[in-house]
This record gives C-alpha cells, sequence and structure tokens, in this order.
C-alpha cells in the first residue's frame, strides 16, 4: 500500500468548509441539477496554493496518575513504634513505618568492641614480632660469640698438643742420650781395670738412665694422650656449640615466621570485624522507612504495637506529583519525542484546557489483540484552578512536527501512481494539467508541497475524472 493512500486513509476530519462544498456539488450532480439549481454540469472543487503554517499532532487518551508509586517491605523485624495509615499524606523525609531498633544498637555496641579486641590482638601480634626479631639478633650475636670462643679453644688446644708433642720428644731424646752416655761409661769402665765398687756404680747409673729413658716415653705418650683428648674434646665442643648456634637461629627464624603470621591474622580479624560494623551500619536504617517524596498512604500493613518482619509489603505509597499516562499506537510513537508540547482535556473540566510536555517514552511494548502500543507520561503544567485527582481521565493533543511559512494544499487534492505523487493544476479556464510534486510534513487536513508548485496557483480538489 503507498505511502499517500495511508495520508488517505488518515483523513479523519476534513475541513469543513470542503465537506460542505462538496457535499453540494455531489448532491447537484446526482439530481441532476446544478450548484444552484441550474443545469446539472461537471463540477470541479479547487483550491489556491497557500503558504502558512502545519503542525502534525497525535490524538491519545489516558488517566490521572501519580508520578511515582512504592511497595515498601521491612528487612528487620521488631515491634511497630510508628506507622502511618491508609489515606494519610506525608511529606519527603517523614517516617513511613518505624521498628523498635534496640537489638540492632545491642550489636553494633557489640561490633564495636569486637573491633577493639581484634585491634588489641594486632598490637600484641606487632609486639610479639618485634620480640622474635631481638631474640634472633640476641642469637645471631651469642652463636658469633661462642663460635669465635670454640674455635679459639679448639686453636689453644691445638697448640697444646703441639707443645705437648715437642717437649715429649725433647724429654724421651735427653733420657736416651743420657742412657747411651751411662752405657758408654759402663762400657769404658768394664774395658779397664776398676774395682767393684766403681763397676757396680757404673751399673747402677745406666739402670737409673735406663730407668730414666722408660719414664720420660711413658710420660711422653700420657702427655700426648692427654693433649689430644683435649684437642678432641675442643672438636666437638666446636661442633657442639656450631649446631647449638644453628639451632638457635632456626628457632629464632621460625617465631619470627610465626609471630609474622599472627599480625597478618590479626589484621584480618580487624578487617573482619570493620566489615561486620559496616554490615549493621547498613542494616542500622532496617526499622526505619522514611518518604522518598511528598504523597499519600495507599495501604498500609501495620499498627503501632503489632510486630512486623520481611516477606510481606510493609507500606504502599503513591507521590502527590500527578502526571497522565497513555498507551500510543507503534505507528505514532516514532513520531513522539520527550519535551513534545501536549494540549489536555479532562473529562471532569471539560470547558477548561490544560497543557504539558512529555517526560518520558517507555521502551517496553505492550501487545493487547495483537495491537503494539508503548506508554508516555505527560507532565502536566501547573495551575492553581483545577484540582486533580487519581485515576481523572484525559484526552491530549500531542503536536509531533511543525513547519511554518511552508506551501500546502488540502491532502485529498495529492494522488499517486507508480510511486509519484500528483496534483492537477488549472492551467487555462477550464482546462487542468497533472503535475508531478514532492510533499513533506501533513496532518488530518493539509500537506506541505516543496516542490512542483508555487503559492497562488489553482488546483483541483476534487471533481476531475
Amino acid at each position: 500500500m503507498s505511502k499517500y493512500s495511508l495520508k488517505k486513509k488518515a483523513l479523519i476530519i476534513p475541513m469543513l468548509i470542503m465537506v460542505i462544498v462538496l457535499t453540494l456539488f455531489l448532491f447537484s450532480c446526482k439530481s441532476g441539477m446544478g450548484p444552484f439549481g441550474g443545469p446539472a454540469e461537471e463540477a470541479v472543487v479547487t483550491f489556491e496554493v497557500t503558504r502558512g503554517d502545519i503542525d502534525q499532532t497525535v490524538s491519545t487518551t489516558g488517566n490521572v496518575d501519580p508520578r511515582y508509586s512504592n511497595n515498601y517491605s521491612l528487612s528487620s523485624s521488631g515491634t511497630v513504634l510508628k506507622a502511618l495509615e491508609e489515606g494519610d499524606t506525608f511529606s519527603e523525609g517523614d517516617i513511613l513505618i518505624e521498628l523498635d531498633s534496640n537489638r540492632t544498637v545491642l550489636l553494633m555496641a557489640q561490633a564495636e568492641e569486637n573491633i577493639k579486641i581484634s585491634q588489641n590482638s594486632l598490637e600484641l601480634a606487632k609486639l610479639s614480632y618485634m620480640q622474635a626479631l631481638d631474640s634472633n639478633h640476641i642469637a645471631v650475636q651469642l652463636a658469633e660469640t661462642s663460635k669465635e670462643q670454640s674455635e679459639l679453644a679448639s686453636a689453644s688446644s691445638y697448640k697444646s698438643l703441639e707443645n705437648a708433642n715437642n717437649m715429649a720428644s725433647k724429654s724421651i731424646e735427653s733420657a736416651r742420650i743420657a742412657l747411651e752416655n751411662a752405657e758408654g761409661l759402663l762400657a769404658v769402665a768394664e774395658g779397664v781395670p776398676a774395682t767393684d765398687i766403681f763397676l757396680e756404680q757404673y751399673r747402677g747409673a745406666v739402670d737409673s738412665a735406663s730407668a730414666a729413658y722408660e719414664a720420660a716415653k711413658a710420660q711422653s705418650s700420657s702427655s700426648k694422650d692427654s693433649a689430644e683428648s683435649g684437642y678432641d674434646q675442643s672438636l666437638l665442643s666446636q661442633s657442639t656449640t656450631y649446631w647449638s648456634n644453628l639451632s638457635s637461629q632456626q628457632a629464632a627464624e621460625a617465631q619470627i615466621a610465626i609471630t609474622a603470621k599472627n599480625i597478618e591474622q590479626a589484621e584480618i580479624q580487624v578487617r573482619l570485624a570493620a566489615i561486620n560494623y559496616e554490615l549493621l551500619g547498613l542494616d542500622s536504617d532496617s526499622h526505619i522507612i522514611h518518604a522518598p517524596y511528598d504523597g499519600i498512604i495507599i495501604s498500609s500493613a501495620y499498627k503501632k504495637g503489632e510486630f512486623a518482619g520481611p516477606g510481606i509489603p510493609a507500606v504502599n505509597t503513591a507521590s502527590s506529583e500527578l502526571v497522565i499516562r497513555s498507551a500510543v499506537n507503534e505507528t505514532d510513537i516514532v513520531n513522539m519525542e520527550i519535551g513534545q508540547e501536549v494540549i489536555i482535556s479532562l473529562d471532569a473540566y471539560y470547558n477548561e484546557e490544560l497543557k504539558g510536555e512529555i517526560l518520558d517514552i517507555s521502551p517496553v511494548s505492550t501487545n493487547i489483540g495483537g495491537v503494539v502500543s508503548y506508554t508516555i507520561t505527560v507532565q502536566i503544567e501547573k495551575t492553581s484552578d483545577i484540582k486533580l485527582f487519581h485515576g481523572l481521565s484525559a484526552s491530549m493533543e500531542i503536536t509531533t512536527s511543525f513547519v511554518e511559512g511552508v506551501i500546502y494544499i488540502p491532502i485529498e487534492a495529492v494522488w499517486e501512481e507508480d510511486g509519484k505523487e500528483y496534483v492537477d493544476i488549472l492551467v487555462g479556464e477550464d482546462a487542468f494539467e497533472r503535475v508531478e510534486v514532492e510533499t513533506g510534513i501533513f496532518n488530518y487536513d493539509l500537506i506541505e508541497i516543496k516542490s512542483g508548485l508555487k503559492e497562488g496557483d489553482i488546483i483541483a480538489v476534487s471533481g476531475l475524472e
């Protein structure tokens, strides 16, 4: 179907004068008479191309509704201290319903104490960590000192072993030389004439030297054994000191790691306590509902003294600010924009005309019986002369487009053929010629001509075959 077929189908309120003229001519033609009682001839209704303004409007109906309406539920439970009832009015910020909040107050006090406890635990963990660092520092210093002492003791024992070995060697060598000397003297004495007394003396000297030599060897072995034992003991002490120092250092490092973990754990506890306090803070207002706007109570589930809890709507409100909501079909909604002017007529005030503008256009459609529509919200211009009530019926004219100073003709004068638009223009006293035109905005009566005609041209509106 062509677009100007749609335009002609959309014609609902033709120009009153044109209707009268057309009716007169058609009646005259059917009766065989002219429009003024003369012989019937083909009647042609003409129109002089005019320049002026055209506005495109959409008509719709709706009802007065509150701009905002809300259902509030409680997120906590308790005894109702205050509750507005159905029909009560309120101002923004007023209390709609309030519950006893003693339990919440106690829980928040408990949460504050838990924060203090966790903070104290964190401080203790930090002190333990510092003590562990100090203990580790001391352990490192003691290990260094004991290591130096054990190394000195080992070195001293080794020196004592060397001295004992040297002294033993010298003592043995001295005793051996003394024995050799005594044996030499005895040999000399036995080789020359000598009395038995001298011989016995020499033999006694040899025996004494031999005994001294054996004693020197025994003493040397004992001294060496003692020195070696001392050295071995110093090595063992040095090893014991090393492992003891290593154990002490490892224990100190482990204590540092443990106390560091304790700090981490204490910090987590502090954060958890703070989060719990904040959560309770979020719920601190759960026992009370404040009005977000001026309005009226539509319904209330509780009264003062009753026990209330979550799960059911506690209070239903409607704002004092009223708007008009209307369902507009999909063919008209595409021409609407927020801010467009609206002329409003209320059935209750049929002789009054109000003004408004489109406040909101819902992007969500409804489909009832195959008819797709969208809800628009119209803000009513404030007036002190008219009292509005919820549910009042309203008719609205919405200006969707407007042009000034354009050439226009009656919409029924335009016809279409092969996708092009034409009008019949007067070219002589009674001759008409088809002219292609370009059209623009239109309404129920008039259509804009962008090209093809000029102001003052005479066109045929009807009557041509």
